[in-house]
């Protein structure tokens, strides 16, 4: 097999011990790199600590509500062979996997009570995508700070309104508990645990031997699916409709107000009950929209982008991106565009 040569570790930030135990548990919803990925991330840590001469950080395992088959696809077959149910209160570290699509775990009120309990005994407690529904349904993020899949926003402030949810959080971290979006980011908060535990150049390493960002820029932003219409608006408002089609026009608000027949005070009382933002801020997103299907489908410069959007340069563009998403658009069209197309700076 391939020879890896990689440099040995410096230093550990804080000594290790004992191995502390990390247990996931999941179910037949999630998504299998879900898990793969967060043992991926603990294997390389024990790579790099064996490598190094020093003891072993963690012991990791996987359980579920029940035992069996907890994934299969295209002839693979995954199976847990130990139950929640099975486990003492030694854990250090509990991460849950995504919901199930039928809510059977939310409705299974032992599951739900163990969860609630072992909140209050580990030292940390961590979910992975709407794993975060698993928390609140126990009542453990009520008041706190937490994010899941962009996607499932929306339902989980309709069934979680305690709970102070972010949207663009790629994870958040509230006292002990922490949570993250979809996926992938489960593989970003692993590593800020490692980090947090062992230190910047441990965590640092096992990002480069997997090939990922030791620290993802942006946020969820970045990836939220695009609200901008296609040729087809008969169902949008028309005040909508003007935005959209003239967003490199006249939309200062008293010019929309006289438009559509309305004061400018009663428009600014109006927007927010029809739209769900002030109409600066509308306008902006819808702006922000249009620039991001722009970048990822044309190969037009930036500057012929900004002007487009209804920006007088491309340093409004700039300033957009980076308040919002926390990338500039260069940036953004080499990480979002089609990979035949050519890239035109601008």
């Amino acid at each position: 097999m391939p020879t890896y040569s990689v440099p040995k570790l410096r230093h550990l930030s804080q000594r290790v011990r004992s191995p502390k135990r990390i247990v996931i548990v999941t179910n037949a919803a999630s998504d299998s790199l879900e898990y793969i990925g967060l043992l991926q991330v603990f294997a390389e840590v024990r790579f790099f600590l064996r490598e190094s001469g020093y003891a072993q950080a963690y012991s990791v395992e996987i359980v579920s509500r029940g035992t069996g088959q907890i994934y299969a696809c295209e002839g693979l077959s995954i199976s847990t062979t130990t139950s929640y149910a099975e486990l003492g209160d030694t854990v250090d570290t509990l991460i849950l996997q995504a919901a199930d699509d039928r809510d059977e775990c939310l409705n299974d009120t032992d599951f739900i009570s163990w969860i609630a309990q072992m909140s209050t005994r580990v030292r940390r407690i961590v979910s992975i995508c709407t794993g975060a529904f698993i928390l609140a349904e126990a009542g453990v993020l009520d008041g706190r700070q937490a994010t899941t899949h962009w996607a499932a926003s929306e339902d989980f402030r309709s069934r979680y309104p305690n709970v102070r949810l972010t949207d663009n959080e790629i994870f958040t971290k509230d006292g002990h508990v922490y949570t993250s979006a979809g996926v992938t980011a489960g593989m970003d908060l692993a590593l800020a645990l490692v980090e947090e535990d062992l230190g910047p150049e441990l965590a640092r390493r096992v990002a480069q031997a997997m090939v990922v960002f030791f620290k993802r820029p942006g946020d969820q932003s970045q990836f939220n699916a695009l609200g901008n219409p296609g040729p087809e608006t008969a169902h949008l408002h028309p005040i909508e409709v003007h935005i959209r089609e003239n967003l490199d026009g006249d939309l200062r608000l008293e010019s929309l107000a006289r438009r559509f027949g309305y004061s400018l005070r009663s428009f600014n009382r109006m927007f927010p009950k029809q739209f769900g933002l002030p109409p600066g801020q509308f306008i902006e997103q819808c702006r922000l929209d249009h620039a991001r299907r722009l970048l990822e489908e044309t190969d037009k410069p930036v500057s012929c982008i900004a002007a487009e959007c209804g920006y007088a340069s491309s340093e409004g563009l700039y300033q957009v991106f980076d308040r919002r998403l926390g990338i500039g658009p260069r940036d953004y069209r080499n990480r979002f565009s089609s990979s035949v197309q050519s890239t035109v700076l601008g």
